[in-house]
C-alpha cells in the first residue's frame, strides 16, 4: 500500500508467542485498501471455494460505511450489502479481521464490515414468479407509457389513477411481521368453535334441560317452566269445579281448542289433578299474552286485566317474556314494556313444551298451528326448536288424534330422549 499506515501499539504482555516466547505487536489498520475484508452471511446457497466477490461504496447523501458485494458463477448471482432501509444491519458492535505474521509476530487487524448475500438465480430471472420483470409488465409500462404521451384526458386519468393504486410490494414485506402480529393478537382474543357452541347453547330459547335424560319426561325442568311457588297464585279449585264447557271458557281468558279439550279431560276425572290443571291455565294466560297488541303491552296494568289472571302471575309472564324500554315511560310515570324477538321466541318455545307435557310429548303440527293462529311451518319450527323430531303418522296407533289436516300432511311431532337440537345455519336460523 502506498499510503502511510496509523498504528496503535499493544503491550506485548497481552499476547505472546507459544514457540519463542516473544511478545507479539497488535495493531489497528484503518488506512483505506484496494483489498477489503468482509464476513458475509448466506442466507441460501453457499458460493464455491475459490469464488472472488467485488466490493462497491454505496453513495448517498450521509457519510457513512454502506457497501455492497457481488459476485456470479455461470448459473447464480451473489448480491450482498450491509444495511437495510438506510439503516445498517448490525448496531452496537462491528468485526474485525486480523492478520498474523508469523516472521514479524505482529497482528494487524482492520475492520470488516458485516452483509447478507442473497442469491438470484439466472435461468429465473425473467421467469413470471419474479414480478418486477415480467413480460405482462413490460408490456403494462410500455402502454401506460403511449397513454401518457399520446392519450386522451381521460386515459391518462386513468392511467394516474392506476399508478397511486398500485401497492408497493417492498414496503408490505417490510411490514410483514408487524401485520403477522397484528392478525395474531386479534385472533388470539376471538372464541373457538367450542365457545361459540356453548354460548349458543346457552342463548336457546327454551327451558332448562338435561342432555343427558333417558326419557322425554326427564329432559325439560317443568319447575322452570312453572313453579310450584307460582302455581299456587292460580285458582284451579274454581275450575275444577265448573259442570260444563260454558263455565269453563268464563274462568279461561282465551279460546284454544287444545285447552278446552285438556281442561274437559282432567275435569272430568274422579279426582281432578289440580297440577295439570293449574298448568293449562299458565299455557291458557301465555296464549293469551301472544296475542296481546303493541299498544296494550306498553302499560302492564292493562295487560294484567287483559290476562284475568293473579298480579303475580302476570309479574312472572312479564319477568320472562317482556323487556322494559329503557329511559320511556308512560304518561303516568309507568315504564313501558315490549315484546322483542327473542322474548317472542322464548316464548313460543314455552308454550310449546307447556303443550307437549300435557299431550305425551307428542303434537300434530297442523292442528297447534290452526289452533295458535300461525302457520304450519312456523309451529313446525318451534316445534324442531324445542328439540322434537318429525316422524310419519301410522293409519293404525295414531288414529284417536289424527285429524283430516294432520292426515293431509301426515306429520307428527315427537320429543324424545336424548334430546338434539338442531345446528344453526349461517343466516342464524334453526
Amino acid at each position: 500500500m502506498g499510503t502511510k499506515r496509523k498504528q496503535a501499539e499493544v503491550s506485548g504482555s497481552n499476547a505472546t508467542s507459544d514457540t519463542t516466547g516473544q511478545e507479539v505487536s497488535i495493531s489497528i489498520d484503518r488506512s483505506p485498501a484496494n483489498i477489503q475484508p468482509v464476513l458475509a452471511k448466506f442466507l441460501a446457497a453457499v458460493p464455491p471455494v475459490a469464488s472472488s466477490f467485488s466490493t462497491y461504496k454505496y453513495i448517498s447523501n450521509t457519510k457513512n460505511d454502506d457497501c455492497i458485494v457481488v459476485s456470479e458463477t455461470d448459473k447464480v448471482e451473489y448480491v450482498g450489502q450491509n444495511f437495510e432501509n438506510g439503516k445498517p444491519l448490525i448496531n452496537g458492535c462491528r468485526y474485525m479481521i486480523g492478520v498474523y505474521d508469523p516472521k514479524k509476530d505482529t497482528v494487524v487487524f482492520r475492520q470488516a464490515p458485516y452483509v447478507r448475500v442473497n442469491t438470484v438465480i439466472k435461468s429465473l430471472k425473467n421467469s413470471r414468479g419474479v414480478a418486477e420483470r415480467t413480460n405482462q409488465d413490460q408490456v403494462m409500462q410500455a402502454r401506460n407509457d403511449l397513454g401518457v404521451e399520446f392519450g386522451s384526458k381521460k386515459q391518462k386519468a386513468g392511467i394516474r389513477a392506476e399508478e397511486r393504486n398500485k401497492i408497493n410490494m417492498d414496503s408490505v414485506r417490510a411490514d410483514m411481521d408487524v401485520i403477522g402480529a397484528s392478525i395474531e393478537q386479534r385472533t388470539s382474543s376471538m372464541p373457538t368453535a367450542q365457545d361459540i357452541a356453548k354460548d349458543n347453547e346457552k342463548a336457546r330459547p327454551v327451558p332448562k334441560y338435561d342432555p343427558d335424560a333417558k326419557t322425554a319426561a326427564e329432559i325439560y325442568d317443568m319447575e322452570d317452566v312453572l313453579s310450584k311457588s307460582n302455581a299456587a297464585f292460580i285458582n284451579a279449585l274454581a275450575l275444577s269445579k265448573a259442570t260444563d264447557a260454558e263455565e269453563h271458557r268464563k274462568l279461561v281468558p282465551v279460546r284454544s281448542e287444545f285447552v278446552a279439550k285438556k281442561i274437559e279431560q282432567i275435569v272430568g276425572q274422579k279426582k281432578p289433578d289440580l297440577d295439570l290443571l293449574r298448568r293449562v291455565m299458565y299455557l291458557a294466560y301465555l296464549i293469551k299474552f301472544v296475542n296481546i297488541g303493541r299498544k296494550a303491552m306498553q302499560s302492564r296494568e292493562t295487560c294484567v286485566r287483559t290476562l284475568c289472571c293473579s298480579p303475580e302471575i302476570a309479574n312472572v309472564i312479564f319477568d320472562k317474556f317482556a323487556d322494559c324500554v329503557a329511559g320511556a315511560a308512560n304518561p303516568d310515570g309507568s315504564p313501558v314494556y315490549i315484546k322483542t324477538a327473542a322474548s317472542e321466541s322464548k316464548l313460543m318455545c314455552h308454550i310449546f313444551v307447556l303443550m307437549l307435557s300435557l299431550n305425551n310429548w307428542i303434537l300434530i303440527p297442523t292442528e297447534v298451528a290452526a289452533d295458535l293462529g300461525m302457520e304450519v311451518r312456523t309451529a313446525m319450527r318451534y316445534l324442531g326448536s324445542v328439540g322434537c323430531k318429525m316422524e310419519a303418522l301410522s293409519s293404525s296407533g295414531d288414529a284417536a288424534t289424527k285429524s283430516r289436516k294432520a292426515a293431509s300432511s301426515n306429520k307428527k311431532a315427537v320429543l324424545k330422549a336424548p334430546i338434539k337440537f338442531p345446528k344453526a345455519n349461517l343466516r342464524g336460523k334453526n
